[in-house]
């Protein structure tokens, strides 16, 4: 390899992971402000009729998942860009090189909706746990006792989501029960069963991911009449800086150590995938022991029960098994 395409290949490296960082800055502030939203929301459900709680519930959700969906689009359109900068080292298609990387990215903001609806109907999720309740007292004083440990919330499959929310589901969620018998209570406090609850989150997903599909779809006959509006001789002339940021070398040993795993077992992932990395005394990436998310001694298999952590894992093995290395 010539050191023009090496430099291109960095370039590219850190071009990538540059995005990447945006991107889950950009989520994870999204995340904090939807808390407290979802706990808002929460409220006002609690004190609403039961013919009004699904509206107050949707009038939250629906301006989150927009902005959720312009997150993600802006994380898109850097992706192509770069696709299209570099297509000797991406792919003949800027979209499908674009949508693999967002992909992470993806999966993870549809668990998050998962999340907030369990956050906004029950007042908790796996990342939000109920410590006691306080009766109120006007001008009262009432203090809690944080337990240093709590115990292990139940797994995100045994939510089930409350009756009410079939109200509206079929406009905004995209769900239509089939036999009317099977439809429960609407106005009942009483919780659906797993297959309706499966059945609403199924729509969920589906209506999320349809709008994000038309929004992509947008941003990429933008960024597609923009770049043939570049003159080619203008771009095989560009010459590009090499960007070298903090930490860079460190993470291309960690998606070697990651792609010597999957070329071994290529469908390996979870805390299996993590053991491999512990095996292969692996070194997290900078940034996170920068940040203070990676404290001294901490293995790759107990990291994985960190959600944050487990989010970042999932990332790095999909940008490892993606990214182009010389």
């Amino acid at each position: 390899m010539s050191n023009a395409d090496s430099a291109a290949g960095n370039t590219l490296i850190a071009a990538v992971i540059a995005v990447c960082d945006l991107l889950e800055a950009g989520l994870v502030e999204f995340e904090d402000s939807a808390s407290r939203i979802g706990l808002q929301a929460h409220s006002e459900i609690e004190s609403s009729p039961i013919a009004r709680k699904a509206t107050v519930f949707y009038r939250h959700l629906v301006p989150l998942r927009e902005h959720l969906v312009g997150l993600l689009a802006d994380g898109y359109r850097q992706f192509f860009r770069l696709a299209v900068a570099h297509p000797s080292k991406t792919s003949t298609d800027p979209h499908e090189w674009a949508a693999i990387q967002l992909q992470p990215a993806i999966d993870h903001a549809v668990q998050w909706l998962f999340e907030w609806y369990a956050l906004a109907c029950d007042g908790e999720n796996q990342s939000v746990r109920h410590l006691e309740s306080v009766e109120f007292v006007p001008g009262g004083q009432a203090s809690v006792q944080i337990p240093l440990t709590l115990p292990s919330p139940p797994p995100p499959t045994a939510w089930r989501a409350p009756s009410w929310l079939v109200l509206v589901s079929g406009v905004l969620v995209g769900i239509w029960f089939l036999k009317e018998h099977h439809v429960p209570n609407e106005n009942s406090e009483e919780k659906l069963g797993k297959a309706h609850t499966r059945l609403l989150l199924k729509g969920a997903r589906r209506v999320f991911l349809g709008r994000l599909g038309a929004v992509l779809e947008t941003v990429r006959n933008q960024e597609t009449a923009a770049a043939g509006a570049v003159r080619e001789e203008t771009v095989g002339s560009q010459k590009r800086k090499t960007i070298k940021r903090e930490g860079w070398e460190r993470r291309l040993k960690l998606y070697k150590v990651i792609q010597a795993i999957l070329n071994a077992t290529p469908g390996l992932e979870g805390i299996e995938f993590c053991a491999e990395l512990d095996k292969r005394h692996a070194q997290p990436l900078l940034d996170w022991v920068k940040k203070g998310e990676w404290r001294s001694g901490l293995t790759w298999k107990e990291a994985w029960a960190d959600p944050n952590l487990r989010r970042k894992i999932r990332r790095v093995r999909q940008e490892a098994r993606k990214a182009i290395l010389d």
